[in-house]
């Protein structure tokens, strides 16, 4: 008797774990498709753009002193020299400066303008695992050796109401 409901056990233990669904998505992609995504790259470029005028200008204002230094040091007296030298030796730690604190800028700005992007295509891909019955999904990039799964991307991108792309793109 204790075989019999040991052996009864087992086989409804594998048609749970049987009847459990899989899934996967790549979250590279649906992230690429994503309309939010698409204008938050285009704020953070235009951002880029305008730290790389700013920075194009104290470039120029270093070369400037640094063409002055070359050209008139020969004629300056020691203590204007020193005053110069000093100019052009702050000049070109603030560059160094701004180049830091600028990639540090985009940086964060990156995210926070994609933290709630990541947290929509999240929200969307439990809701519609939920939703089909996947008991569990995983992200296709990790897998380099999995058994078939479902590919949700379909089923996410219709979620969120994003339409497929034209074939040959």
């Amino acid at each position: 008797m204790k075989k019999v409901i040991l052996f009864a056990v087992i086989a409804l233990m594998g048609t749970t774990v049987n009847a459990q669904k899989f899934g996967h998505i790549n979250t590279g992609e649906l992230l690429s498709v994503m309309p939010e995504t698409k204008k938050a790259q285009d704020k953070l470029q235009k951002m880029q753009d305008s730290l790389n005028t700013s920075y194009a200008e104290l470039i120029k204002e270093y070369r400037e002193k640094d063409s002055i230094i070359r050209a008139d040091s020969s004629k300056w007296t020691p203590a204007k020299k020193d005053i110069k030298f000093k100019e052009w030796s702050d000049l070109g730690e603030t560059l160094q400066n701004y180049a830091n604190g600028a990639q540090q800028y985009l940086q964060q700005k990156e995210q926070e303008m994609f933290a709630p992007i990541q947290k929509s295509a999240r929200d969307a891909i439990t809701a519609v695992a939920k939703a089909n019955g996947y008991a569990y999904v995983f992200t296709a990039e990790a897998l380099l050796v999995a058994p078939p799964t479902d590919d949700l991307l379909p089923l996410v991108k219709k979620y969120l109401k994003i339409p497929d792309a034209p074939a040959g793109k």
